[in-house]
């Protein structure tokens, strides 16, 4: 059965179970399998196997050099999912079985890999509705095995630091951007000063640190020497400085990153040094000192690789008063279990003492007869003007040895555990170190046989459901197997029986001693989990509850997203069909100057309400999101309620409505906070008045100051009271929710998207204001906001005052006639429309399509050939803001003092940051407002 996807026809080779590339460009796929993605389709017939085809990179994740046959292929896959997951990967499949929608479902699991051993791979997939031979399922298979461990890694490794340094950073090494995970308050302030690691660390260096340490400290500056040492395999960079005051403190460079980024990132901690210091000192002259206590003192030369025995009291071992270290490991290695050997390498090796102060431990030595003897070591680096020396002491400890396992072993597990024994395999022994009461009275289990013992305690205490598997998870050959150094622990749960009942218990077999690679002793310990076993089982019903919650909670939300894509799909749509209609009949009559106008003055019109839609829409994004940034600039409050007040008077006189603004108790007028945001709360509000009161309406603004007991603050109350048509109870409750309008006549016939109101809840909100609302149906409504504000200081009202003088001061701009500029825009109509706008104002204009061209028509053009440069930041080849750094870095003289002007599709705060942080004058959002833009001309073209 072939199918067209794409514009192509697919079908699967017969008895294959390769499929062709989903993309044809070459490009894409090969996007697919650096993200390490394969694409798949199974079909399900019924009395017919399950067939698989994959593209050519689910192939290889498949770890297959050639197509299968479609079952081979299925089962391949099947096959080698890890048997926990396998249930969730079935319900996966049922769920897109079942569904009646193009839905993706979507399921994690551990797969075995023929090559790679286990991997994580995260597998989503839909059912094709129109398929009609059985059940046609088509979806992906990635490996997110890197994700999976990069994230435990940073998680593990901020987990570990944060306890004990006193600040971390988070650095990019190739651009000189951090975050902060932690900072004292010194560090802090420090930090606030610099927009890169490298500007803080150099400008702490000199500020805070000893002349003598400073080289030490900016080095961790140079990306090029991080990266040398990170490369070359360390693991860790660490610098011991003193700061002015006379504290040690320490800095700490830790690679992090994945491999594929090569090292560009790294973990910069800081911590206090002053009692480590002390301590290391202290402890090396007292470790020193009773050196000669030891069985055995070897001082070692890391340079030349020789060794002195200052002492030893033995005869197990031959060795030289001075000789080379090689010598004397290739004599004592012999006699080491193969555990061992790498220990007394490290021990040796100078390397292992860069990031410790000392190693100890104990180490096991062989008899002529191979009996086993443990020496206690301790190794410790020692720093002396004429060389650095590493002292080795070790003693005998054989007759303390088995009085210390014990004694460790009780303090550590009788608080947790009711019994615990000790199992020997090599000579089948068990012996009890600790028991119950009840089991020691009867003295039930004394030393003896492991296998009499083990098989009695299965036989008269353990249920009889959960005997076989006791008998096999404590038989010597599964403890031998599945106990090793990376997995030291084998936990099971059974349930014991009493006289009194059943109850639960944790049974944990853990390594007590391995030799030559063997374990030998095993501790087997059992602790009570009843109560716990059974909160476990009772959560995992709760999970099963929650988890169907979540399911129904996913489709109310997939619900409300499609009636949120229809109703924004009618309101776009409603302006849009007006541009268009208008348009059309603008183009057939020509010849009537009088319509076109009329089609033109409409088409302006709706294009308002379609940009008002979308911004209200990113509003209402950015609310949802909590990402409503809010600034916090001086402002004048006369000032602001002017604004509004010109803006909304023409609106009201149309409709002959009687409106006043009014001030009460208003003792503070140059204020701090966000004028734009406050203005277009109460514009949303007056705005609603104006539209909902019949013609020759009263409608009130009042602005009151009230009270405030924080000093430094002050509160205001905004009223907007109208006598319109009001809101019913009913609907006074859902005034501020999203979409939110009265099903009344006068209302439908309003333009709107109903998300005004939920906006200005919003924005309240966020200022950490109040916002409500007392109306009754048929005679007006009345909305309080309640808002604090910071009072400005003196300099702050001046600077206030200024930018109001630079704002108003349109009249006095020189005139823009013959300047030349250079516009930067890549799409043609775009270019064509500013040209034309800006040259019916007297400006010359040269055009470049892309950041590139921008950069070589400035850096090779004469000095005052432009005057302004009006930038969009989205292009191709280069875009804005890197063109706009270019420029303001190259050699030309005006480099460093030209106007250049974002004008872009990117509204949010952070493009305008962004553009601003590139080394741009201004930001003007498209669609453009050419008076806001001839008015930035003039300002910055006369500044410069």
């Amino acid at each position: 059965m072939g199918r067209t996807e794409g514009g192509r026809k697919f079908r699967p080779e017969k008895g294959m179970a390769s499929m062709q590339d989903y993309f044809t460009d070459k490009g894409k796929t090969d996007i697919l399998r650096s993200t390490r993605t394969g694409l798949w389709e199974i079909i399900l017939c019924q009395g017919r196997e399950p067939v698989m085809h994959a593209d050519s990179v689910m192939l290889e994740l498949l770890g297959l050099d050639a197509a299968p046959a479609p079952e081979e292929c299925y089962q391949v896959w099947y096959n080698r999912i890890q048997d926990e997951y396998k249930g969730a990967v079935q319900e996966t499949v049922s769920k897109a079985i079942a569904s009646t929608r193009a839905e993706v479902q979507e399921v994690q699991y551990k797969w075995n890999h023929p090559l790679w051993g286990p991997i994580s791979v995260r597998c989503g997939g839909m059912k094709d509705q129109e398929w009609e031979d059985g059940i046609r399922l088509r979806g992906y298979h990635q490996n997110i095995t890197d994700t999976i461990m990069f994230q435990k890694e940073y998680d593990a490794v901020i987990q570990t630091l944060s306890g004990r340094y006193r600040g971390i950073l988070l650095c990019d090494l190739r651009d000189g951007s951090y975050k902060i995970i932690k900072a004292a308050e010194d560090l802090k302030d420090n930090l606030t000063k610099y927009t890169d690691f490298r500007g803080f660390l150099r400008g702490y260096s000199r500020s805070c640190i000893r002349p003598e340490f400073r080289n030490r400290i900016e080095r961790f500056a140079e990306y090029e020497y991080i990266q040398e040492q990170f490369l070359s395999g360390e693991k860790q960079i660490e610098e011991l400085y003193r700061i002015r005051s006379g504290s040690w403190q320490r800095v700490m460079a830790i690679p992090f990153a994945p491999e594929s980024d090569l090292k560009a990132r790294a973990i910069l901690a800081f911590d206090i040094q002053d009692g480590e210091v002390e301590k290391r000192m202290d402890e090396v002259t007292a470790r020193v000192a009773v050196s000669t206590i030891y069985t055995l003192v070897l001082s070692l030369d890391p340079t030349s690789q020789e060794y002195s025995c200052l002492h030893y009291m033995g005869d197990r071992l031959k060795i030289a008063p001075k000789g080379m270290l090689s010598e004397l490991l290739s004599q004592v290695m012999p006699s080491l279990p193969r555990e061992d050997k790498e220990k007394l390498e490290q021990i040796c090796s100078p390397d292992s003492y860069r990031d410790t102060e000392s190693l100890e431990g104990i180490l096991r030595i062989r008899d002529r007869d191979r009996k086993l003897h443990y020496y206690r070591y301790y190794g410790v680096p020692i720093h002396m003007e004429l060389g650095d020396r590493i002292l080795i002491t070790g003693r005998n400890i054989d007759a303390r040895q088995e009085v210390e396992l014990r004694e460790s072993v009780l303090t550590n597990l009788c608080q947790c555990y009711y019994s615990i024994y000790l199992f020997d395999l090599e000579h089948d022994i068990e012996e009890a170190i600790w028991q119950e009461e009840i089991i020691r009275r009867r003295q039930e289990f004394p030393k003896g046989s492991m296998a009499v013992y083990y098989e009695k305690f299965v036989r008269c205490h353990v249920y009889e459901e959960d005997q076989e598997k006791m008998r096999r998870v404590g038989s010597p050959e599964f403890l031998r197997t599945n106990l090793t150094p990376e997995q030291p622990v084998y936990d099971v749960d059974f349930r014991r029986v009493y006289p009194d009942g059943i109850r639960w218990v944790r049974s944990r077999f853990s390594i007590a001693e391995t030799a030559d690679g063997v374990v030998t002793k095993v501790i087997f310990a059992n602790m009570g989990i009843d109560e716990q076993k059974r909160k476990e089982l009772e959560e995992e019903a709760e999970n099963k509850k929650s988890l169907f919650a979540a399911y129904e909670s996913a489709t109310m939300a997939n619900e409300a997203k499609s009636n949120f894509l229809a109703r924004m799909s009618h309101d776009i749509r409603t302006p849009m069909n007006a541009i268009i209609g208008m348009t059309a009949l603008a183009a057939s009559h020509t010849d009537q100057p009088e319509r076109v106008r009329d089609c033109l003055e409409k088409i302006s019109i709706s294009s308002s309400h379609l940009l008002s839609l979308i911004n209200e829409i990113l509003d209402m994004s950015r609310i949802e999101k909590g990402k409503l940034e809010l600034l916090e600039e001086p402002f004048h409050l006369e000032t602001m309620l002017d604004n509004i007040y010109s803006i909304i008077k023409p609106t009201a006189m149309e409709k002959n409505h009687d409106i006043t603004f009014s001030r009460k108790g208003v003792i503070h007028e140059s204020l701090i906070g966000d004028a734009n945001r406050v203005k277009q709360v109460l514009l949303n509000l007056i705005t609603n008045a104006v539209k909902y009161t019949p013609d020759n309406g009263i409608i009130r603004v009042t602005t009151e100051e009230v009270p405030m007991g924080k000093a430094g603050w002050a509160c205001y109350r905004f009223v907007v009271e109208d006598n319109g048509i009001g809101m019913s109870e009913e609907y006074m409750k859902q005034v501020f929710e999203p979409f939110s309008r009265a099903v009344v006549p006068v209302v439908q016939e309003q333009q709107g998207t109903g998300l005004g109101m939920s906006i200005a809840h919003g924005i309240v909100s966020t200022m950490q204001g109040d916002i409500h609302v007392e109306s009754r149906e048929g005679e007006g409504s009345s909305f309080t906001v309640t808002l604090n504000f910071r009072i400005q200081g003196k300099e702050q009202e001046r600077a206030g005052d200024m930018r109001d003088c630079i704002r108003d001061d349109d009249m006095d701009c020189a005139s823009l006639a013959g300047r030349r500029i250079l516009l930067v825009e890549d799409n043609a109509l775009n270019m064509e429309i500013a040209r034309a706008i800006l040259c019916e104002h007297g400006l010359e204009v040269d055009g470049a399509e892309n950041g590139q061209e921008a950069y070589e028509r400035f850096t090779s053009s004469a000095p005052g050939t432009y005057e302004a440069v009006l930038m969009d930041l989205q292009m191709p080849v280069m875009d804005g803001c890197t063109a706009a750094r270019m420029i303001r870095a190259s050699s030309h003289p005006q480099a460093r003092t030209i106007p250049i002007i974002a004008l872009t599709a990117n509204a949010f705060a952070e493009d305008v940051a962004k553009a601003l942080t590139s080394g741009m004058n201004y930001h003007i959002a498209k669609p453009i407002d050419f008076h806001q833009l001839f008015h930035a001309l003039k300002q910055f073209m006369t500044t410069s």
